[in-house]
C-alpha cells in the first residue's frame, strides 16, 4: 500500500511540475510579447500595403480560416473510415486445452481419461464492394490423447479452407455497401465548399474595410482642406475689419466657422483611427508586434473602374460558382443514397453462404500437409432467411424520404434567395455607378461656382455668411464625389460574392 501510494505521488509530482512549468514558460513567453508589444508601439512606423497585401494579410493566421480548414481534413478521415470496411483483416489464434476427466467408455483404455488439443489458425477476411464477404483461413491441429485406439497420438491435421457469403436481396449491390463511402466524400466535397465560402467572406470583409479605411483618409484630408479654407478666409476678414470693410458680426461669423471645421476635423481623424484599426483586425495585423500600432499608408489610389454588369450572366455565375448552391446540391445527393440504403433495408436477408476446404492428416505437420489435396475435401452450402417482424424499417424509409422532400424546399427557397439577391447586387451596382456620374458632375459644378463666388467675394458682392456656406457645399460635394467611388467599388465586392467570384476576380487559388 505504501509503495502504491509512493508511486501515485510520484506521478502527481512529475505532473504538477511539467504543469507548473508549461505555466511558466507560457507566462515568460506572454511576458515577452506583451514587452515587445510595448517596445514598438512607442515607435513611429509606417505600413505602407496595397490592397492585395490586405488580402494576402487577411488570409493569414486567420482564425476563421484556420477552423474552417480543420472541416475538409476530418471529412477526408471519414471517408478513410468508411474505406476501411472493404480493407482485409488478418486474424491469427493461439488455444492450448488440457482436459482431464472420468472415462465414459472402457475404449478409452482407462478410468482416468486426458486430452490435450492444441489450435493454431490464421485467416484473412473481408468484404467486396457487392457485399460478398470471404473468409480465407488456415487451420492446424494437434490432438493428443490417452485412446489407445487413436491412430497417431498425437495426430496433426491441417486445413486450408474458403468461406464465401452472398447476400441476395439486402446488403445486395454496389451503391447500397459503398454508400458510407459515397456520402463521407460528398460530406468532404461541402466542408470544403463552405471554406471556400469563409475564404470569399473574409476576402470581402477585407477588400472593404480597405475602402472604409481609403474613405476615411479622404475626409480627413477634405475636412482638412474645408478648415484651410476657412483659416485663410479668416485671415482676409481680419483684414478687412481692420480696414472696416466688414462688420464684427463678419468676423465672428468666419471664426466661428474655423472652429466648427477645426471640430469637424478632430472627429474625422477619430473616424479614420477607428477605420485603421477595423482593417488591422480583419487583416490581423492587430496580432503582430511589429506593426500593430504602425501608421498605415495606402499605396493603391482609389480609380474608377466601370465593369459591364448584366443579370442574367451573374445569375449563371451564381448557379455555378456559389459554394452554398453547391454544397446543397451535393447535400441532395447524399439524401438519394440515404433513400436507396434505407429502402434496400426493407427487403429479406437471403445469404447464400459456401465453404471448401482440404483436409490433411498425420503423425506430424509435414506428413498432414502432405496429405492436403482433393482426395479429402471439405464443403458446405446453405441459405440464410431473415425478415424484420416490425415497422422500424419502413418508418426509416419514409423518414429519408420526409427529409428529401424537406431538403428540396429548401433548395428551391435558395435558388429563390440567390436569385433575388443577385438581382439586388446588380441593381445596386448599377445604382451605385450612376451616383458617380451625378456626383462627378455635382462636384465639377461646385468647383466652378466656388471659384466664380470667390471672385464675386473679393469684389464685396457676396457676404461672408454666403461664401462659407459655398465652401461647405464644395466640401461636401467632394465627399459625395469620393463617397459614391467607394460605394461603387464595395458594391462590386458584393457582387462578386453573391456571384461566387470573389477568389476568380483576386485570382485566389485554393489547394488542398
Amino acid at each position: 500500500m505504501k509503495k502504491f501510494i509512493s508511486i501515485v505521488m510520484t506521478i502527481l509530482f512529475t505532473f504538477n511540475s511539467s504543469s507548473f512549468a508549461a505555466v511558466v514558460n507560457d507566462s515568460r513567453q506572454a511576458e515577452m510579447e506583451k514587452t515587445l508589444f510595448m517596445a514598438v508601439g512607442s515607435q513611429d512606423r509606417i505600413l505602407r500595403i496595397g490592397l492585395v497585401d490586405c488580402i494576402l494579410y487577411c488570409m493569414k493566421n486567420n482564425s476563421e480560416i484556420l477552423i474552417k480548414r480543420i472541416e475538409p481534413k476530418l471529412k477526408q478521415d471519414d471517408v478513410k473510415v468508411a474505406e476501411s470496411d472493404f480493407e482485409p483483416t488478418f486474424d491469427a489464434d493461439f488455444t492450448l486445452q488440457d482436459t482431464t476427466e472420468i472415462s465414459t467408455s472402457t475404449l478409452q483404455g482407462a478410468r482416468k481419461f486426458n486430452s490435450q488439443d492444441i489450435n493454431i489458425n490464421a485467416g484473412v477476411s473481408g468484404k467486396l464492394i457487392t457485399g460478398t464477404e470471404y473468409n480465407l483461413e488456415f487451420l492446424n491441429q494437434r490432438y493428443k490423447s490417452d485412446s489407445v485406439y487413436q491412430i497417431y497420438n498425437p495426430y496433426y491435421s491441417s486445413e486450408p479452407k474458403i468461406t464465401i457469403t452472398q447476400p441476395l436481396f439486402k446488403g445486395f449491390g454496389i451503391l447500397v455497401n459503398k454508400a458510407d463511402i459515397m456520402i463521407a466524400r460528398n460530406d468532404q466535397m461541402v466542408s470544403e465548399k463552405n471554406f471556400r465560402d469563409t475564404v470569399m467572406d473574409t476576402i470581402s470583409k477585407a477588400k472593404t474595410a480597405y475602402y472604409n479605411y481609403t474613405f476615411y483618409l479622404e475626409k480627413y484630408s477634405i475636412d482638412g482642406l474645408s478648415l484651410q479654407r476657412a483659416n485663410n478666409l479668416l485671415e482676409v476678414n481680419k483684414a478687412r475689419y481692420e480696414k472696416g470693410l466688414i462688420s464684427s458680426v463678419d468676423l465672428l461669423e468666419t471664426e466661428a466657422a474655423s472652429a466648427e471645421r477645426e471640430k469637424a476635423l478632430l472627429s474625422s481623424e477619430a473616424a479614420l483611427k477607428r477605420a485603421e484599426d477595423d482593417l488591422k483586425l480583419i487583416t490581423n495585423l492587430v496580432d503582430d508586434p511589429e506593426v500593430w500600432n504602425a501608421k498605415i499608408e495606402l499605396i493603391d489610389e482609389l480609380e474608377l473602374r466601370q465593369e459591364d454588369v448584366d443579370l442574367l450572366k451573374s445569375l449563371q455565375d451564381a448557379f455555378i460558382y456559389r459554394p452554398d448552391y453547391q454544397a446543397a446540391r451535393v447535400d441532395l445527393q447524399n439524401r438519394d443514397i440515404k433513400i436507396k440504403v434505407a429502402k434496400n433495408a426493407l427487403l429479406p436477408t437471403v445469404d447464400l453462404t459456401g465453404s471448401l476446404g482440404l483436409n490433411g492428416l498425420g503423425k506430424d505437420y509435414q506428413s498432414a500437409m502432405e496429405k492436403v489435396n482433393s482426395n479429402y475435401p471439405d464443403w458446405g452450402v446453405g441459405v440464410k432467411f431473415s425478415l424484420p417482424w416490425g415497422t422500424g424499417d419502413r418508418a426509416k424509409y419514409d423518414q429519408k424520404k420526409l427529409e428529401k422532400t424537406q431538403a428540396l424546399l429548401s433548395f428551391k427557397r435558395l435558388e429563390q434567395n440567390i436569385i433575388l439577391d443577385v438581382r439586388d447586387k446588380v441593381r445596386l451596382a448599377k445604382t451605385q455607378y450612376r451616383q458617380i456620374e451625378v456626383a462627378k458632375l455635382s462636384k465639377d459644378k461646385e468647383t466652378q461656382n466656388y471659384e466664380a463666388q470667390k471672385e464675386r467675394y473679393a469684389a464685396g458682392q457676396v457676404s461672408t455668411h454666403d461664401i462659407l456656406d459655398y465652401q461647405d457645399k464644395l466640401a461636401q460635394s467632394e465627399l459625395d464625389y469620393f463617397k459614391a467611388l467607394v460605394d461603387y467599388n464595395v458594391a462590386l465586392i458584393d457582387l462578386d460574392k453573391s456571384q461566387g467570384l470573389t477568389l476568380v476576380k483576386n485570382n485566389i487559388k485554393i489547394e488542398g
